[in-house]
Parts: structure tokens; C-alpha cells; sequence
């Protein structure tokens, strides 16, 4: 037993904080900024301090305009002149060309024009945007469309406002001809029609009757609706535009159109 208590290691005493350090290390000066200089060295370090930021402010402003103006002078110079003397060397070449070998003297007939390869760059520019920007955006448009149409619940809602364009839209106003209004499913209740033909078909031979043909659109979707043939009588035409009455259908009253006249 005594072996045991020998061999085991003596613990260390614990180190005394003296009363005061927590204070003393509470109380530790901070660091401040160096206040400037008073007096004739004050006003030369405001001086100097100022005149630095609108140096600054200065270089600021020029460095992007002349590294603009740089870019565009290696450009022109680069290209522009680069291919003016492509062209000229060209011509100057099939000139020479024709000179030499009588089958392709019509070579000779080209001279060069000073300005023709900056007129070149502009055309080929010129036309680079607008295949791009046509050609690339029909596709960018027709890719989102078939992304669209590949979502549940969405797809319906597209499909139907692109019926509602083809039909309302695209159209140069030979089918609805006026806005009208007709009593219908019954006396007394009256819905916004459309008047698209008053032709005397062979409906109206059959039935030996002259009759208007309207279209009766439903709401909130107007690509579908009723032909309804009805005696001219029977209309209460109404003073508002075809784009108006779509709004009045789709909205479901909610939209009220003023007055054409």
C-alpha cells in the first residue's frame, strides 16, 4: 500500500491570482486613432488629405473613359483597318490576276474604293445582330413554350389564352362584326354575343326565316360558346369594341367598357 501511495504523481498547486489583476486587465488603455496635427502642420495634413481624394476622384472618373476610348481605337484600328487592307490587297491581287491570264480578265474591271471594308464590318455586324437577335429568340421562344406545355395545369391555361389570341387577335375583324346582346337561356336573362354573319345560308333557307348567326362565348374561357341563329329583331346591339367585350367576358362582369361614341 505504502509502494502505491508513492508512486502516484504529486498534484500540482494551483496558481494564485492576486486580488487586483481582474481589475488591472479590465483597465487596459485602447487603442485610438492618431488625432491630426493642430496648428500650420493641421492645415497642411488636411491639405494634403483632401488634395489625395479628388486625385483619387479624378482618376476615377478618367480611367474608364479613356480605357474606353483605347478599346475602341485598337478595334478600329485592328479590324477596321485591318480588313480594309485585307480587301485592298484582295482586289489589288485579282487585278493582277487578270492581267496575267486572259480568261479571268473580268478581274481587272474591279477597283478598290477607299471605305469599303468598314462598310463591310458594318454589314457583317449588321447582319450577325439581326440573326441573332431574330432567329435566336424565336428558338429561346419556342423552347419555353414547350417547357410550358409540359406542365400539368399551366399548360391548359396557356393552350387557352393562345386559343384566345389566334382567335380574337390575329384576326382582321371579318368574323365578329359587332357586340351585341341577347335574351337567352330564357326571357329576361341576357348575354354578350357576337354578330358573325348576316348572310342568308342555307339555315335560313330551311327554315325559310331571315336569321342572323351569333356567337355566344362562355366565361371565363371564350374559345367555346354556342351558334344561336335568332331574328334580327331579337338584338340589342351594344356600342363597345370586340376587345372590350372579350374583357367584359373574361373578367365575368368584372370589367366595365365605356362607350365607344
Amino acid at each position: 500500500m505504502n509502494d502505491e501511495h508513492q508512486n502516484e504523481p504529486t498534484p500540482k498547486p494551483k496558481r494564485r491570482i492576486p486580488k487586483g489583476s481582474l481589475t488591472m486587465l479590465g483597465t487596459l488603455p485602447t487603442m485610438t486613432k492618431d488625432e491630426p496635427p493642430r496648428g500650420f502642420k493641421g492645415f497642411l495634413w488636411q491639405f494634403w488629405h483632401q488634395l489625395s481624394r479628388c486625385l483619387i476622384t479624378g482618376v476615377m472618373v478618367w480611367v474608364p473613359l479613356i480605357v474606353t476610348l483605347w478599346v475602341t481605337w485598337l478595334v478600329i484600328r485592328r479590324v477596321g483597318f485591318g480588313t480594309e487592307n485585307l480587301i485592298k490587297n484582295l482586289m489589288l491581287a485579282l487585278s493582277d490576276l487578270g492581267e496575267r491570264f486572259s480568261p479571268l480578265a473580268f478581274f481587272t474591271y474591279i477597283s478598290y474604293t477607299p471605305g469599303f471594308g468598314f462598310l463591310f464590318i458594318l454589314a457583317l455586324f449588321l447582319t450577325t445582330g439581326l440573326v441573332a437577335r431574330y432567329l435566336l429568340a424565336r428558338k429561346v421562344i419556342r423552347f419555353g413554350e414547350a417547357i410550358v406545355e409540359r406542365i400539368p395545369l399551366i399548360n391548359t391555361v396557356y393552350r387557352a389564352v393562345q386559343q384566345i389570341r389566334d382567335v380574337f387577335v390575329r384576326r382582321d375583324g371579318t368574323i365578329f362584326q359587332k357586340v351585341c346582346l341577347i335574351e337567352y337561356p330564357r326571357p329576361g336573362c341576357h348575354v354578350v354575343a357576337f354578330v358573325t354573319s348576316t348572310e342568308q345560308g342555307i339555315v335560313q333557307h330551311a327554315l325559310d326565316t331571315k336569321l342572323v348567326a351569333l356567337f355566344v362565348p362562355t366565361t371565363p374561357n371564350p374559345t367555346s360558346g354556342f351558334l344561336l341563329y335568332v331574328p334580327p329583331e331579337a338584338i340589342t346591339p351594344l356600342d363597345i369594341t370586340v376587345e372590350d367585350a372579350m374583357k367584359l367576358i373574361v373578367s365575368g362582369g368584372a370589367y366595365l367598357p365605356d362607350e365607344t361614341s
